[in-house]
């Protein structure tokens, strides 16, 4: 899969998911203007956009792009990803738990 195609795929993720391309860009912080030429692959995407998207979206970059194309975009390897998600999940759980520590003491 070519590079140029990244943001098709994000765009057909976006569309099965049913979010409107203002809210992505919202949590990209840019104009939904410039989200759109992301999406028409008029525009490179930032890693930290490609993770923003897929953390948005409840995927991992490996679930919104092939394996490869997300090594190679990202130039990181597994280890790094991993250690990446593993701080998200943990940050889930603390504030999961926090939010049914709260819950009982009312």
């Amino acid at each position: 899969m070519a590079r140029e195609e990244i943001g098709t795929i994000i765009r057909q993720k976006r569309e099965s998911l049913r979010i409107s391309q203002e809210a992505v860009a919202f949590v990209l912080e840019i104009s939904q203007a410039a989200y759109s030429k992301i999406e028409r692959n008029e525009t490179k995407l930032k890693v930290e956009q490609v993770y923003k998207i897929a953390d948005y979206f409840g995927i991992t970059i490996y679930e919104l792009l092939p394996p490869a194309l997300a090594s190679d975009i990202t130039g990181e390897n597994i280890f790094g990803l991993i250690y990446y998600y593993s701080k998200l999940v943990l940050k889930k759980i603390i504030a999961l738990f926090q939010g049914k520590r709260s819950q009982s003491k009312a």
